[in-house]
């Protein structure tokens, strides 16, 4: 009897040090995080690839979630509002956002006094890239980049290329394109990328920048011929257009959106926040989603979000200083 008094005395005493210690034997608290809805911020007007991508991710991620994560569109100053908003929210992870690397890449070049800096937020992941395709007329006597470049020099050519707007993304990645390859360039702004293609369909510009969904049918179609897109890796729809790497040119420009979030979330609620938006990324129905409205899945992490901004930022910023001034 005396002997399990002091087997049951010797217990306490070890469970109080392990206490004392702080390595209680008793599991810690798991988070309850979230206790309420997620809401997902797009920075943009409803029904636009950014809309669209948003509820996408909403709809997969409330399957791995306790709570239901919610999409409110906050459009306004191309995506510049909300992201303001988004720098003075509380960091507990009930308000996050879809994000462009335009927000950290042109705008700080584009606009004085902003109200974020890139320093306010934590990435979580990137999603998705819209890279810029060049094409041509399906009449133009170029089959290749490789023979547009050739005619170019040779003939001390300048390619007159329509875009969606002045200090675009599409028109920067071709005007960069054209620098690289040495050759001479104009850019044909156009209000939106329809009109745009518009042009090249008829005849009036050498060459169009623009996204794959605005002119994958008119390639289809037969009307027009990419000879090039700016994405490192070739677009799933067209597997047979060579990246602009492949052909020499150290390029990797497009509409790269990702998650974000305040900076000095809990460790614990980040961790969650990014488990799920892997499994989003992973999902085949958000997969589906993506290559119906024409966009590229292409996972980043933190570190390669925040890497990309750092290598593209000088070279937004010297091509919007070179874009004419109205």
């Amino acid at each position: 009897m005396r002997k399990i008094i002091l087997t049951v005395v010797a217990l306490v005493i070890i469970t109080g040090l392990l206490v004392g210690c702080g390595q209680s034997p008793v599991p810690a608290a798991q988070s309850k995080f979230p206790e309420r809805e997620v809401v997902l911020v797009c920075p943009w007007p409803p029904g636009g690839s950014s809309d669209l991508l948003a509820r996408a991710v909403a709809q997969v991620a409330s399957k791995n979630l306790s709570k239901p994560m919610v999409v409110i569109n906050r459009d306004g100053a191309n995506g510049i509002i909300a992201t303001t908003e988004l720098a003075k929210t509380k960091p507990d992870g009930y308000t996050i956002s879809v994000g462009t690397n335009g927000l950290f890449t042109t705008q700080p070049f584009a606009q004085k006094n902003l109200g974020y800096k890139q320093g306010d937020f934590d990435f979580l992941v990137g999603l998705t890239n819209e890279p810029i395709l060049l094409t041509v007329n399906a009449d133009s006597p170029y089959k290749t980049l490789d023979e547009l470049v050739a005619a170019a020099k040779e003939k001390n050519l300048i390619i007159k290329f329509s875009n969606s707007g002045a200090g675009g993304v599409p028109q920067l990645a071709l005007t960069y394109l054209f620098q690289l390859a040495d050759v001479k360039s104009q850019s044909v702004p156009f209000k939106g990328g329809a009109p745009a293609l518009t042009a090249l369909l008829g005849g009036h510009v050498d060459a169009a920048a623009s996204h794959p969904g605005e002119a994958i049918p008119h390639i289809k179609a037969g009307k027009l011929r990419a000879l090039a897109i700016s994405s490192v890796q070739r677009f799933p729809s067209l597997p047979d257009v060579p990246t602009m790497k492949e052909k020499g040119y150290n390029i990797d420009i497009g509409v790269k959106k990702y998650i974000f979030a305040p900076k000095d979330l809990p460790a614990d609620v980040r961790k969650q926040l990014v488990d799920v938006l892997q499994k989003v990324i992973a999902d085949p129905e958000f997969k589906k989603s993506m290559a119906d409205i024409n966009l590229m899945v292409e996972p980043m992490t933190s570190k390669e979000i925040t890497d990309y901004f750092a290598q593209q930022s000088p070279i937004m910023k010297k091509l919007l200083e070179e874009v004419p001034k109205k």
